[in-house]
């Protein structure tokens, strides 16, 4: 069985992050072995959270599965905490990806055109790091510009959903040609609104040119659904799956969850009801 080191945080509440990845990556057929940036009582949406940062534990990782002689095929980063939590796991990289090992990268640093509470210069500085060593990397538009060196709120300047998309492929393979290596950019949850029927876009510079996905358009944000899009994308990447395929597979799997759980009244930190689709999301991956 195919296996992925996913060093991410672990939140009680919000389908998010670990507790995200684990069933998503369970019903792709590959083997989740969760790295624990920290543990969150549930995520930072809440009015009231407590959170313990590991960054002390990330070298035990490496020691211990080092001795165990640990072997991955993909490994997934999602939110780290800090610079010297994401040095830390640079070392994990170097250490234990091989030849064969998928680097898929999940920028968690903002969104909607601001940057998140616990974002610094140094943890900037970090990501620009860890995503030059990706395959795949999964930023919003809003990461996007800052990976790029553009404001952060370029995209709320734009006038027109042809701007926005405009903005978001430039920077795509703006973030591209700055790697010296073969990159997927996927840009997610580009909201084209002001139209007759308003959609969402994933966008992705791949090898074969700029790719657009469109999905339904939900005009509500819920915890969880990038978390779900990127630990579906490294899934099916880890199984051989080319990058637009796992889009699609994707963006039909969180626009089902998400539609499901708009038919009642749930807050949108608590997450999509994904679960009753993960049966869907094994059925599809194998065709």
């Amino acid at each position: 069985m195919k296996k992925a080191a996913v060093i991410h945080d672990l939140s009680g509440f919000g389908k998010c992050s670990l507790t995200a990845a684990i069933p998503v990556l369970s019903a792709l057929g590959v083997q989740c072995c969760p790295v624990a940036t920290a543990v969150l009582t549930g995520q930072t949406g809440y009015p009231c959270y407590h959170c313990t940062d590991l960054t002390a534990m990330l070298p035990d990782y490496i020691d211990a599965w080092g001795k165990n002689n640990a072997h991955f095929d993909a490994i997934y980063s999602g939110f780290l905490t800090g610079a010297k939590q994401i040095s830390q796991v640079l070392d994990f990289i170097r250490y234990f990806r091989e030849e064969h090992t998928l680097l898929l990268v999940d920028p968690v640093m903002g969104d909607d055109g601001n940057a998140y509470p616990f974002f610094t210069p140094g943890l900037l500085n970090g990501m620009k790091e860890l995503t030059l060593e990706a395959d795949v990397i999964t930023p919003n538009l809003t990461e996007a510009c800052l990976l790029a060196d553009i404001p952060e709120d370029a995209l709320l300047h734009c006038r027109t959903n042809t701007d926005l998309l405009k903005l978001a492929e430039d920077v795509a393979q703006r973030l591209q040609k700055k790697v010296p290596h073969p990159q997927d950019v996927v840009i997610t949850g580009v909201k084209c609104r002001g139209e007759k029927h308003p959609v969402i876009y994933n966008i992705a510079a791949t090898a074969n040119g700029i790719y657009r996905h469109e999905s339904p358009f939900f005009d509500r944000s819920f915890s969880g659904t990038g978390d779900l899009f990127a630990s579906v994308l490294c899934g099916c990447r880890t199984k051989g799956m080319c990058t637009e395929d796992a889009i699609l597979l994707a963006g039909k799997f969180l626009s089902h969850s998400i539609g499901d759980t708009m038919k009642e009244n749930t807050p949108g930190r608590d997450g999509v009801n994904f679960e009753k689709f993960l049966i869907d999301l094994i059925a599809d991956s194998n065709v």
